[in-house]
């Protein structure tokens, strides 16, 4: 049996400007997400910050796709460290319709070798959200993924970390702050290392 599209499915069906601004809106995101990626470079020459050894410091890593829940995404990863033994991921990305997020994503020695004076800077960071899932590749906002800090104790924090093995720290603005992305992914990897910070 042919599905008949509702109403709504042919106005987009007959509207020829979407796509073309979509098209283009992407290329203005990537040429953004580059300068964001210049930017960072700056900031991670001149840091004092011991970044885990193996991790990709002299560039990032820009992708996209299509389908994360239905909708576009765009994704800049820098620094970044992916093995079987450690992650250690500032990643940047801005979900079609949701909002633009700056996540920082750890496991691994670092984690496991400095986890009380971790949870000790976590404590000043009380605004920032934890990720409580048990799986670090869920990126919504939702309840039952993540909290504030501030909403959660010190036990339930080591014992997501005991339980999952990785701590991931995130925070978000709405889509339409396009002129902020900069500066607020500036600002949150500055305050996501200061809260990983062992010195």
């Amino acid at each position: 049996m042919v599905m008949t599209p509702s109403d709504e499915e042919l106005e987009i069906l007959k509207d020829s400007q979407f796509l073309k601004l979509k098209n283009t809106l992407s290329e203005k995101v990537i040429s953004y997400f580059s300068e964001i990626e210049r930017a960072l470079h700056q900031v991670i020459q001149e840091s004092s910050f011991q970044f885990p050894e193996g991790a990709f410091l002299k560039a990032g890593k820009i992708s996209k796709g299509e389908q994360y829940e239905g909708l576009p995404y765009f994704i800049l990863d820098y620094p970044r460290l992916f093995t079987q033994k450690q992650v250690f991921s500032f990643r940047t990305m801005l979900w079609w319709g949701n909002h633009f997020s700056c996540t920082l994503h750890i496991s691994g020695p670092l984690l496991e070798n400095n986890l009380e004076k971790i949870l000790v800077n976590l404590s000043e960071a009380e605004d920032l959200y934890f990720c409580i899932n048990n799986t670090p590749w869920e990126y919504q906002y939702h309840s039952d993924n993540y909290l504030k800090i501030k909403d959660l104790s010190h036990k339930d924090i080591m014992s997501q970390v005991e339980n999952n093995g990785f701590i991931k720290l995130s925070n978000f603005i709405p889509v339409d702050l396009w002129a902020e992305y900069k500066s607020f992914t500036l600002a949150s990897f500055a305050r996501f290392l200061k809260c990983v910070d062992t010195i």
